[in-house]
C-alpha cells in the first residue's frame, strides 16, 4: 500500500513554452517594475530580432549583445535596451528585450540592480504561472483560459474546441489517473499549436487563431480516431468560431457558449462524437437537415397518379442567379417549381436514363448566361422507382446528387446513386452526425453490396460507435471483395486492437505494409500512423527486434512532431526486450520526461536499474510510483516486490507478490521471488519448495527457470 498523496506534482521552474502562454502578464510585469518600458520581446534566437521593429543599423549590435547574454546569463544594458537572460528547464535561456527605456536611466544602472531586476521577474513569472496551471494535470487552468479570452486580439478569428474524455471510474483515484493520461494523449496530438486548458471534470479546451470551419471539420474526427486508438472509452469535442470585434468580450463568451452546445449534443450521438456549432444553427438551411415539407406539398399531387418519373433539381452557384423564366419544359406534360434559392425542381414523366440527361443538358443550354453574374447550374437528378426508396424521399435524393456533384466540379449534371450516399454520409459523418452517416452508408450499400468504400466507411462508423465487432465484419468484407486494400487492413489491424487481439493487429498491419495505396492524398495521414502501430504491436507481443527496426526509424523522422513520443516507451522497451539495457535505461528517461506520469515506462525503468545496479532505492521509487498511477498489472507489482526485496523489505514484498501469485502471465516469476525471500530469510526448505513450482512451471533455458535451478542445485546444509 503507497500512502502517499499520488500525482500531483510542484513545477518550481519556467519552460520555454511558458514565455508563450504567460506573454501578456509576463510583460506587464516587466513593464510594472521598469517604467518607461514600451515594447517587450521574448525571444529563443538571433533570427527573431529579423522580424522586430528596431533599427536596422543597430541589428547587428543587438544580435552579438543577445548572444553574449545568452552564453553568460548576465543582463545588459545598451542604448534604450535592456536584456535579461532566463533560464528554463530544458537547459536553454530566453532572452527579454525590452525597448524605450530612458537613455539616463541606462546610464545610471549598474550590474547588480539589472541581477536583482532579472531575479525578481524571474519569480514573479513563477508565481503567475503557477496560479495559470492546473496542479493535477500541468495544462493552463481556467484563470489562464478567462485571460486569454477577455485579451484575444480584435479583428481576428478565434476558434474554440471542448473535448469531453469522461471516465469509467469507481474511485477518486481512478479518475485521477484518467485525466493526467488524457492530458497527455492531447499534448501530444496539439503539440505547441494551441494552448491547452484543463477546466475541470476531464474537459479540455484549446482556442486556435485564424482557423476556420473546415479545418476544424477536419481536425474533429482526426482527435476522436487518435484519443480511440489511445484506448480512451467516451471521447466527445464540440467547436465554435467567430470573429472576434469591439464587443471582444462578449464574443469570447458567446463563441465558448456556442462551444459548450455543440459538445452537448455530440455527447447526445455516441461514445465517440464531434459536432460543430456551425452545423447546429444552421440545421434549417443545411441540404441534408432542412425541410422538404413546402416543395412536397406542390409536387406531390402532380406525381400521385405517375408509376415512374424523374426529378431533376437546377440550382444556380449564385443565390441571386433567376433561371425560372428561362426554363422551356419539353415534353409538355413535364412540371416546374421554384424553390428556394432560386432553384427549379422539374417532373418528367420519364424514366430513359439517356432522354432524361439528353432534355437536363437542353435545358441548361437554353439559359442564357448573364456576363455580371458569374454563375453556373448544376443538376441533381433522382428517379423513381429506384431500390426502396419513397416518393417523398425524391426531393433529398435530388439535394444528396447536388452535393455529389459539387465535388466533381462546379456546375455537373449528377445522377443520384449510391456514391451519393458515400458523400452524404461522408458529411454527415465529418459533422459528428455518426447515426446519420451509419443510414446513409448502410442504404448506399443496399443498392451496391460490394462498394469497397461504403463499407469502409460503415466499419469506420461502427469502430467510433464503440461496436468493434460489427466494424471488422465491414473490413472483412471489403478484403473479401479487395484483398490489397491498404486502409480495409489498417483499420481492420486497428479494430483488433481494440477487442485485445493483438498478434490478429500484427497480422493486419503486416498485410496493409504491403498493400498499394491508391490515394496517395487521403491516405497519407494513416500511411504515417501504420508504421507506428505496426511496431508497438511487435513490442506488445514481443517481437522486440522488429519493434526496433520499424519505431526506430519511423521516430526519426518523426522526432519534431510532438506526437512521436509516444514510441518512446515502446523503443525502450525494445531494446530491453533484445537486452540493450543501457539504451533501453536511456529511452525510457526520455519516455518519463514526454510523459512523467507513464506507470510502464516508470515500472521498466526501475528494472533497468536494478539489473545494472545503479540504485536500489531509486528502483523502488520508481516502482512504488508506478503502482500509484496504475495499480492494477500484475507485472507492475512483480516489479516493485523485486525492487522491495533487494532493499532488504522481505515482508513488505512477500505481501507485494500475493496478486501476482494469481495471474497467469507472472505467477512463475512470482514464485521465484517468494523462493527468494524465504531464501534470504534462511528458510531454505521453504524456499526450494518455491523454486521447484517456478522450474516446473517455466520452460528450460528461460531466466526464472534458469535461476531458480541453480539455487536448487545448490546443497542442503544439516
Amino acid at each position: 500500500m503507497i500512502h502517499h498523496f499520488p500525482l500531483f506534482t510542484d513545477d518550481h521552474s519556467l519552460s520555454r513554452q511558458d514565455f508563450r502562454n504567460f506573454f501578456l502578464p509576463f510583460s506587464k510585469v516587466i513593464k510594472g517594475k521598469i517604467a518607461t518600458a514600451t515594447d517587450v520581446y521574448f525571444l529563443e534566437d538571433t533570427w527573431q530580432l529579423d522580424s522586430l521593429p528596431v533599427d536596422v543599423s543597430q541589428r547587428s549590435l543587438l544580435k552579438e549583445i543577445f548572444l553574449n547574454t545568452s552564453q553568460t546569463h548576465i543582463p545588459v544594458a545598451h542604448k534604450n535596451c535592456l536584456f535579461f537572460p532566463f533560464a528554463v528547464h530544458d537547459e536553454q535561456i530566453i532572452v527579454a528585450l525590452v525597448t524605450g527605456i530612458d537613455p539616463l536611466l541606462i546610464k545610471k544602472v549598474g550590474h547588480d540592480w539589472l541581477q536583482e531586476v532579472r531575479d525578481t521577474l524571474q519569480q514573479e513569472f513563477l508565481t503567475l504561472k503557477q496560479a495559470g496551471i492546473d496542479p493535477q494535470t500541468g495544462l493552463l487552468n481556467c484563470a489562464h483560459l478567462d485571460t486569454l479570452l477577455d485579451t484575444f486580439p480584435e479583428g481576428e478569428h478565434a476558434g474554440l474546441a471542448l473535448v469531453e474524455i469522461y471516465p469509467q471510474a469507481r474511485t477518486a483515484m481512478e479518475a485521477m489517473q484518467h485525466v493526467r493520461r488524457a492530458a497527455t494523449a492531447l499534448k501530444s496530438f496539439v503539440g505547441e499549436r494551441a494552448p491547452l486548458h484543463h477546466i475541470g471534470q476531464s474537459v479540455f479546451a484549446f482556442f486556435c487563431r485564424n482557423c476556420n470551419e473546415d479545418s476544424a471539420a477536419r481536425l474533429g474526427p482526426l482527435l476522436v480516431s487518435f484519443l480511440k486508438r489511445e484506448q480512451f472509452k467516451r471521447v466527445h469535442i464540440g467547436y465554435s468560431q467567430g470573429e472576434i470585434g469591439h464587443d471582444r468580450q462578449d464574443k469570447t463568451r458567446q463563441i465558448f457558449d456556442e462551444a459548450w452546445l455543440a459538445l452537448q449534443m455530440a455527447c447526445k450521438r455516441g461514445p465517440f462524437s464531434f459536432c460543430t456549432h456551425r452545423s447546429l444553427q444552421n440545421s434549417q438551411r443545411h441540404p441534408l437537415y432542412a425541410s422538404d415539407r413546402a416543395i412536397l406539398t406542390r409536387i406531390q399531387p402532380h406525381w400521385m397518379q405517375l408509376d415512374q418519373f424523374a426529378l431533376i433539381q437546377l440550382h444556380p452557384t449564385k443565390a441571386t442567379y433567376n433561371i425560372y423564366d428561362n426554363i422551356i419544359l419539353n415534353p409538355v406534360d413535364s412540371k416546374k417549381f421554384k424553390g428556394q434559392d432560386n432553384d427549379i425542381y422539374i417532373l418528367l414523366p420519364s424514366t430513359d436514363t439517356r432522354k432524361v440527361l439528353s432534355l437536363v443538358r437542353k435545358m441548361l443550354q437554353s439559359i442564357p448566361r448573364d456576363k455580371k453574374v458569374k454563375s453556373a447550374v448544376a443538376a441533381g437528378i433522382a428517379f423513381f422507382p429506384f431500390n426502396d426508396f419513397k416518393k417523398s424521399e425524391m426531393v433529398l435524393n435530388c439535394r444528396k446528387a447536388l452535393l455529389h456533384g459539387a465535388l466533381l466540379g462546379e456546375g455537373m449534371l449528377t445522377i443520384f446513386d449510391a456514391l451519393s450516399l458515400n458523400v452524404s454520409g461522408d458529411i454527415f459523418y465529418g459533422e459528428g452526425d455518426l447515426p446519420r452517416a451509419v443510414k446513409e452508408y448502410k442504404r448506399g450499400l443496399s443498392i451496391q453490396p460490394q462498394d469497397v468504400n461504403l463499407l469502409n466507411s460503415l466499419g469506420v462508423c461502427y469502430a467510433m460507435m464503440n461496436r468493434p465487432r460489427l466494424a471488422n465484419d465491414c473490413f472483412l468484407k471489403t478484403l473479401a471483395i479487395k484483398d490489397d486494400d491498404f486502409i480495409s487492413w489498417y483499420n481492420l489491424g486497428l479494430g483488433r486492437e481494440a477487442q485485445g487481439n493483438i498478434s490478429g493487429a500484427v497480422d493486419a498491419f503486416e498485410h496493409a505494409c504491403k498493400c498499394h495505396i491508391d490515394d496517395e492524398q487521403n491516405s497519407a495521414n494513416v500511411r504515417d500512423e501504420l508504421p507506428f502501430q505496426l511496431g508497438k504491436s511487435y513490442c506488445q507481443t514481443g517481437r522486440y527486434q522488429e519493434a526496433l527496426d520499424i519505431l526506430a526509424p519511423w521516430y526519426n523522422t518523426k522526432k519534431s512532431d510532438p506526437e512521436s513520443g509516444r514510441a518512446l516507451r515502446y523503443l525502450g522497451e525494445s531494446f530491453h526486450g533484445v537486452g540493450r539495457i543501457r539504451e533501453a535505461m536511456s529511452w525510457l528517461q526520455r519516455a518519463i520526461r514526454f510523459d512523467e506520469f507513464d506507470a510502464d515506462a516508470l515500472s521498466l525503468l526501475g528494472e533497468t536499474y536494478l539489473d545494472n545496479n545503479e540504485g536500489d532505492q531509486i528502483a523502488l521509487k520508481l516502482c512504488e510510483k508506478s503502482i500509484e498511477l496504475n495499480p492494477m498489472p500484475a507485472l507492475l507489482y512483480l516489479r516493485l516486490a523485486r525492487a522491495q526485496i533487494r532493499c532488504g523489505y522481505l515482508d513488505v514484498a512477500r505481501d507485494t507478490l500475493r496478486c501476482c501469485l494469481r495471474d497467469k502471465g507472472t505467477k512463475g516469476a512470482a514464485w521465484f521471488q517468494m523462493g527468494l525471500i524465504y531464501w534470504e530469510k534462511g528458510q531454505k526448505t521453504r524456499a526450494r519448495h518455491w523454486f521447484a513450482k517456478t522450474v516446473t512451471h517455466e520452460e528450460a533455458g528461460t531466466n526464472w527457470h534458469t535461476q531458480a535451478s541453480s539455487y536448487m542445485a545448490e546443497p542442503q546444509t544439516k
